[in-house]
């Protein structure tokens, strides 16, 4: 995942899950970094993401 405001880079295992500030619940992911509230990644570009990844990935096996 990349924050929406600082640019860095990140895996969701990294970032802190929810501030516990929202009402209802916080369903956002926070940078590590800045702690930038950014909306969770929804699981077709997750998807997407992957196949992309696993694509540049097979490519540099190639060379």
């Amino acid at each position: 995942m990349i924050c929406g405001f600082c640019g860095h880079r990140f895996d969701e295992k990294e970032a802190k899950q929810g501030c516990g500030g929202c009402p209802g619940g916080c369903h956002s992911i926070h940078c590590p970094r800045c702690n930038y509230k950014n909306p969770l990644e929804p699981e077709l570009l997750k998807k997407i993401r992957r196949i992309f990844n696993k694509n540049d990935a097979d490519k540099g096996d190639a060379e």
